[in-house]
């Protein structure tokens, strides 16, 4: 278990047991270098801990601690674990701002903690089986432990092929389950108990900040300030968009030497944002590396990404960022990267579209129907998907906002529905009454959002490099959470706030891009150079190919051939055979 995942710690391992209790820990040392070996125990070694991650405030809940009487052997973060353990009890999750996934085990009662950060950026995977719990960073660790073997759910497949994921605390493998995000778990006498510890916070109508820009620079320079504590090279992904370059412009603030930046280019001028993030590197000063990706990396990249990754991969754009990782791995050991700021500030057009739902949501069905028809014959992609989601209630159009496949589609090709009782769970639990963007933030937090913190946890640990996330500081977050979304979205223009920031401090050509999304052109790619991925959906005798109607992958294939725009679909499809030649699955 522990050494299927040497790529995440390669610097140091250990194996700690107790009677029918085993921890293993592979480590990525980052602070404490010479000390912080683990896993790690207090004074009398009847608490122990074995930690993935980074506690940001780790030295002053030391400083609390130490008056508190707790005697610390190292400076590391992770024994601050077991003396907040100690002190507080399982509340003490609660005080931690970081990114984190740990298991932690009291030998005299007999009693295993599992935790994970507020968002999820740690992953924790785990399986219950008649041989007890078996826990891990990754699922592969979790099936060497267990014994399990690698199968696919056809339900997983269905909602893989629809949303590119799976929410919740369901995985693509039958059996193997994710820990949520602000989440504990409790294993005492043979069982299994879990527990919300953390929930966004509510809005603070109608009190808001005068200058919400000005606010917003001070949490993000507190971040990404308590964010660079490190005893290694540190640097930061750098593109051509706003999150970055906020990251990078306050990062650069605080360091005293020239800091590294990372950017992939692509060699389609469409898609290419080298020109954008070469300025931000030349705005703040950095020693600034682009790898530029070619199709042939493409081919040469995926089938690794994919072992890496566990289950079949989300975005495309996985396949740049494991690039980028590697060579960033080359210079530094640590970066910062913006994700979440998209979520946190409203910065994707389907945030439009759930205020047009919730505008239309008294409306009859009869009356939708009829707006969704006439915005159906209008130009523009995301025009007609407004008119797509507009006929359907307002509940079902910010759960179908973010699929990327048509759910009608997929059943036909699956012959199964695709679940959706997790995420209408979900939902209910992110509704903010009268508000689309805060209620589809909340939601996307826990939805998409953890899906792009899986993508960039494995694409980065895969090249033995730890990603830090500065917008997802948790006093940052829940300052953000607590902003109308007037700050937000105004008129037709999104992260309004973030953007006023950018013209503050980016170049003035990134400050008024237009979002691109670190896009990469899939469809091209899989008609021409990568043509040969899709040539095994064609293979009926493929162990993939139970999951799918013949005639409907026929028809799938045969619309891609004639240039339909379906290539996200069959992208997914694609992973979904990959996923079986690279798991071994039968």
């Amino acid at each position: 278990m522990r050494d299927v995942i040497a790529h995440r710690g390669p610097d140091d391992a250990d194996i700690w047991c107790h009677r029918n209790v085993g921890f293993g820990h592979r480590r990525l040392s980052v602070i404490d270098v010479a000390g912080g070996h683990q896993p790690l125990s207090n004074e009398d070694a009847t608490v122990w801990v074995a930690f993935n991650g980074e506690i940001y405030n780790f030295e002053s809940l030391m400083a609390e601690l130490s008056r508190r009487g707790h005697r610390f052997r190292t400076r590391s973060d992770t024994e601050v674990l077991v003396h907040a353990y100690e002190e507080w009890g399982d509340a003490f999750v609660t005080r931690l701002n970081g990114m984190f996934a740990f298991s932690l085990y009291d030998i005299r009662r007999e009693r295993l903690l599992l935790a994970r950060d507020h968002f999820g950026i740690k992953p924790l995977m785990y399986a219950e089986t008649r041989a007890g719990l078996f826990w891990g960073s990754e699922i592969k660790a979790v099936l060497a432990g267990s014994g399990l073997a690698p199968a696919a759910s056809p339900e997983g497949v269905s909602e893989y092929l629809a949303f590119r994921y799976r929410a919740g605390d369901t995985t693509f493998f039958s059996g193997v389950n994710r820990l949520p995000a602000g989440h504990i778990g409790v294993w005492e006498n043979g069982a299994l108990r879990l527990t919300q510890y953390w929930r966004p916070p509510g809005l603070t109508r109608p009190t808001q900040p005068l200058s919400p820009a000005d606010d917003l620079s001070d949490a993000l320079s507190q971040a990404t300030h308590s964010q660079l504590v490190s005893d290694v090279p540190l640097g930061a992904f750098c593109s051509g968009g706003l999150d970055s370059g906020l990251v990078t412009a306050f990062a650069t603030r605080e360091r005293d030497v020239p800091t590294h930046t990372f950017s992939v280019g692509f060699a389609s001028s469409e898609w290419d944002e080298s020109a954008l993030a070469r300025a931000n590197a030349q705005r703040f000063g950095t020693e600034h590396h682009t790898i530029t990706l070619q199709p042939g990396d493409f081919l040469s990249t995926i089938g690794d990404a994919i072992w890496h990754h566990d289950e079949p991969l989300s975005h495309p754009n996985t396949i740049p960022f494991v690039k980028l990782s590697r060579l960033a791995r080359e210079h530094v050991t640590v970066v910062l990267t913006g994700e979440g700021a998209d979520e946190l500030f409203g910065g994707y057009p389907r945030y439009h579209i759930a205020r047009l739902a919730h505008a239309t949501r008294t409306w009859g069905i009869g009356t939708r129907r009829m707006l969704a028809s006439a915005l159906g014959r209008l130009p523009g992609r995301r025009v007609q998907r407004a008119g797509e989601l507009t006929s359907l209630s307002y509940e079902e159009s910010l759960i179908y906002n973010s699929a990327y496949s048509d759910p009608g589609v997929v059943e036909t090709l699956t012959g199964v529905p695709v679940p959706l009782a997790a995420r209408r769970q979900l939902l209910g639990e992110s509704l903010v009454p009268n508000d689309a963007v805060a209620s589809l933030t909340r939601y996307e937090l826990r939805t998409h959002l953890a899906c792009l913190l899986d993508r960039m946890d494995r694409a980065t640990m895969a090249a033995s490099l730890e990603a830090r996330v500065p917008f997802l500081d948790v006093p940052l977050a829940e300052w953000a959470l607590q902003l109308a979304s007037s700050t937000k979205l105004r008129g037709r223009g999104n992260k309004v706030v973030v953007r006023q920031l950018a013209k503050q401090l980016l170049p003035p050509q990134v400050a008024s891009a237009r979002k691109s999304g670190f896009g990469l052109p899939i469809g091209d790619w899989l008609r021409r150079e990568a043509k040969t991925l899709t040539e095994r959906l064609r293979d009926p005798s493929h162990p993939a190919a139970r999951h799918f109607s013949p005639p409907a992958l026929a028809e799938t294939l045969s619309q891609f051939d004639r240039g339909a725009p379906n290539s996200d679909l069959v992208w997914l499809l694609v992973n979904v055979y990959l996923w079986y030649e690279t798991q071994g699955a039968s």
